[in-house]
């Protein structure tokens, strides 16, 4: 409930509306922003997130040359997806700064704290399952040093020195995104807020750089597939279409445009061939990924974002981050085999139960861990450590 002192001045918004795609949510004892943007769910986002995790797991599942490309590509569109929320939520806690109503050190605590909140919990359950109980098969999990460099989200360093080698190889991301987090948060939120574009502007052509010196130097594949600043620039660039205050041309916000960027961007992948190339340069790839959120965002009433925003997507959208984290050392012959089914099955029957077994644990981990420990964790201990500076808009 909106204390009497901040509720919305007359002819605002009402709570629980959705305004330009966004819902509002009321806002809750000790939170810093009225209707907090990390609990905005932007209409279609979450149906394009389930698009992402859908494109990654088939590459585990059903691995070849362009399958992994069009994983890659998902993993690519995560990121974008990322850039463009996280770099808002920054915007708007510097701005709280610039207003006086909030100071540098709250901001990146506060910010610190949501993040945590949303991403470390499971994580940590997921890695702890997987080492310390059968359920994980030790011969897929990697050595001593690859178990630290998962704990400390430094898996993307280990890949890049040893290569893949393990099921969880897919923790790189998660750990660039980390590291992201560490670099970025506290830049944006001490300088300046019209700073911020330069500094996502600047990121991206550090990651242009980076792929030049990878490819000078001979690198191998995988060192433009994992490397963090190679992938920065993916999040700076969603970063700077969530900074666009301009609309987009109108041609551009209609069905079809919207349509054919969505399939242009999941048919890039399949028709880019040689898989080396593809990681090369298929990171230009986000572009039509940010122009996509733009689009999402600027039409929210469109037939496209509709479809997007079906009841099926969205909820895979939510539970995708559990998903992710589950789906590729979670095998259905494996464990209908543990509990005395076993399985002998063509494999389009065996991937669809994957995707099915994967689906029903995120949801669990969704409703017994992942949304409890927002929660508990986002909630501050008492309302009197609440900051003096820090007040609802």
């Amino acid at each position: 409930m909106v204390p009497a002192e901040h509720r919305p001045e007359r002819g605002a918004p009402a709570f629980g509306r959705r305004r330009g795609g966004i819902e509002d949510r009321p806002n809750r004892p000790g939170s810093d922003v009225r209707a907090d943007a990390e609990e905005r769910r932007i209409t279609g986002f979450d149906g394009l997130r389930a698009v992402a995790f859908l494109m990654v797991f088939v590459s585990h599942k059903a691995p070849g040359p362009r399958t992994e490309a069009v994983g890659s590509a998902g993993v690519w569109l995560f990121f974008v997806l990322s850039g463009f929320l996280i770099v808002r939520i920054l915007a708007a806690g510097r701005a709280r700064i610039e207003a006086g109503a909030a100071t540098p050190i709250d901001s990146l605590r506060v910010f610190y704290r949501n993040r945590f909140a949303r991403i470390v919990p499971v994580y940590y359950v997921f890695l702890f399952v997987l080492y310390t109980t059968p359920l994980g098969d030790p011969l897929s999990l990697g050595d001593a040093s690859f178990e630290r460099a998962t704990w400390l989200y430094l898996t993307n360093f280990y890949i890049e020195r040893h290569g893949w080698g393990t099921e969880l190889g897919h923790l790189w991301s998660l750990a660039v995104e980390q590291q992201f987090y560490l670099l970025f948060a506290p830049a944006a939120l001490f300088l300046p807020r019209r700073h911020l574009g330069a500094l996502c502007g600047a990121l991206v052509g550090a990651s242009v750089l980076m792929h030049v010196a990878l490819w000078s130097a001979g690198a191998w594949l995988v060192s433009f597939d994992v490397d963090t600043l190679a992938n920065l620039g993916l999040i700076a660039l969603g970063g700077l279409a969530g900074l666009r205050a301009e609309p987009l041309p109108r041609w551009f916000r209609r069905d079809a445009a919207m349509i054919g960027a969505l399939a242009l961007f999941l048919a890039l992948p399949l028709l880019a061939g040689e898989t080396g190339r593809w990681l090369v340069f298929g990171r230009l790839s986000g572009v039509l990924a940010a122009l996509l959120l733009l689009q999402i965002v600027q039409s929210p009433e469109s037939r496209a974002v509709a479809l997007l925003d079906s009841a099926w997507l969205r909820r895979i959208g939510v539970i995708s981050y559990a998903a992710y984290l589950f789906h590729v050392p979670l095998h259905a012959e494996r464990v209908l085999s543990a509990v005395g089914f076993p399985l002998a099955a063509p494999h389009s029957v065996t991937l669809a139960l994957d995707l099915a077994l994967t689906l029903l644990l995120a949801e669990a981990s969704w409703r017994l861990l992942e949304s409890p420990a927002r929660r508990i964790l986002r909630a501050p201990t008492r309302a009197a450590r609440q900051p003096r500076l820090i007040t609802p808009l």
